[in-house]
């Protein structure tokens, strides 16, 4: 076991690489040293508010200097920067949701890792957070008794109202199920999984306009359906019904709620690290909140990346694991095919 605190680098300094940095540097055990980025003059920008180093991609990966290395780039290039840095010989790296956007690449991705002992961590890292937590631990002591039905929803109106570059969200794999299908399709995994694709419906308003930034006021098109609703069950046969869009102006929905035979949980967005846990128990009107479970680090972007560092130095698997990220892709995609008349339940890959 190594008491060294763990070299780590950034790839892509986007915003969310922001609060993955500011989790790190308030973190010991690990040491952010790096950041690169294809804009060269964002990395250095970057590097300078963060007092590290700016460096070219290939050197964000070299095992020479780090031990682990942070992928936040967009979507569609994960698997080839993972490769990359498993060919280089890192020992470990992070890579921002989705794992891949294409199932046969997370699969492959996987097995390459396995084979290669490399350390792969995937976010979303929310489920390590008080709120997901809390609810499992509630499951396990079986508050709402046996498990009746779930649901999820999100609706939003896109990232284009508060996104300067929101294009990349509206690619082909992504859009509201790409973008934040894995962190609903995670908590339930931990929570409820494995889960399997009965049904599913897509459309895509495809007209988008930049809401903010340098291109404001500019028309792009939508390449990724926008408004997703997915038929879902779990190995007993509880349905649940998960919903994504893009395309609404808001909602008042509850982002997670869970349904027993002995009373009903009701999450909060699990984009978030924490929040308030609501039991109501059958056949009552009062809402209860619960305790929530304490915290095991900060309620941020990042909390992930301290796990995986902490089984790099002790040697064990990190919790926001590979194999329930490939799991997520795989889910992604079957929805995806699901929209297909003849397509019938499709199988995921089995959880770890």
């Amino acid at each position: 076991m190594s008491t060294s605190p763990v070299r780590t680098g950034i790839v892509g300094c986007g915003m969310v690489a922001v609060e993955y940095a500011q989790t790190l540097a308030a973190a010991n055990g690990i040491e952010l040293g790096v950041c690169a980025d294809l804009d060269g003059a964002r990395a250095q920008s970057f590097a300078d508010r963060h007092r590290i180093t700016a460096v070219p991609v290939d050197h964000a990966l070299d095992p020479a200097t780090l031990d682990l290395a942070l992928i936040l780039t967009p979507p569609s290039t994960h698997a080839a920067l993972a490769r990359q840095a498993i060919a280089a010989g890192l020992r470990a790296v992070w890579i921002e949701k989705p794992f891949t956007t294409d199932p046969e690449d997370a699969t492959a991705l996987l097995q390459l890792a396995q084979r290669t002992n490399m350390l792969i961590g995937v976010a979303p890292d929310t489920m390590l957070g008080t709120a997901i937590q809390t609810a499992s631990e509630a499951l396990k002591q079986n508050l709402v008794g046996d498990v009746l039905s779930a649901t999820a929803s999100l609706f939003s109106t896109g990232p284009e109202g508060w996104h300067p570059s929101p294009e990349p969200f509206y690619s082909e794999h992504v859009g509201p199920l790409g973008d934040m299908g894995p962190y609903y399709l995670t908590a339930l995994d931990y929570l409820l999984g494995p889960l399997h694709v009965r049904s599913a419906i897509c459309r895509t308003r495809s007209d988008r306009r930049v809401g903010s930034g340098p291109h404001a006021g500019r028309l792009f098109t939508a390449q990724a359906p926008t408004y997703v609703t997915a038929l879902l069950d779990t190995d007993t046969g509880t349905p649940i019904t998960l919903i994504t869009s893009f395309d609404a102006a808001g909602s008042r929905a509850p982002h997670l709620e869970i349904h027993g035979t002995d009373g009903t949980l009701v999450l909060p967005d699990p984009n978030a690290h924490d929040g308030q846990v609501l039991y109501l128990p059958y056949g009552q009107r009062t809402w209860t909140p619960l305790s929530p479970v304490p915290s095991s680090g900060p309620s941020s972007r990042g909390l992930g990346v301290l796990d995986l560092a902490d089984a790099l130095r002790k040697a064990h698997e990190p919790q926001c694991s590979a194999p329930r990220a490939e799991r997520i892709v795989h889910l992604i995609g079957a929805i995806i095919r699901a929209t297909a008349p003849s397509t019938t339940r499709s199988r995921i890959p089995a959880a770890p």
